[in-house]
């Protein structure tokens, strides 16, 4: 992914469907707090054998949020990850 080279900081969102088990909403933010992310919203959506969540966080850059997201892809409890920008926090 090709995040825009002058927009160093904002809100970026992460919409990620994850299995139902019953700790997978604590592994999938112990990235975030691990690269010390501001959480400003979470939305979660209990589907049918499955979790839909929705971060959303700010005080880091395109290229963290990208590497968070690889990191994110990398759990065993997730399905699949979304990555977007929302602008200035």
């Amino acid at each position: 992914m090709s995040w825009p080279s002058n927009q160093a900081e904002g809100r970026h969102v992460f919409l990620i469907e994850l299995e139902a088990a019953p700790d997978a909403v604590m592994r999938v933010l112990g990235p975030f707090a691990l690269h010390d992310a501001e959480l400003t919203a979470l939305d979660l959506i209990r589907g049918e054998g499955r979790l839909d969540l929705r971060v959303e966080a700010v005080g880091f850059g395109f290229e963290l949020a990208d590497r968070l997201g690889r990191k994110l892809r990398a759990l065993p409890v997730v399905r699949g990850v979304a990555l977007g920008w929302l602008g200035d926090a």
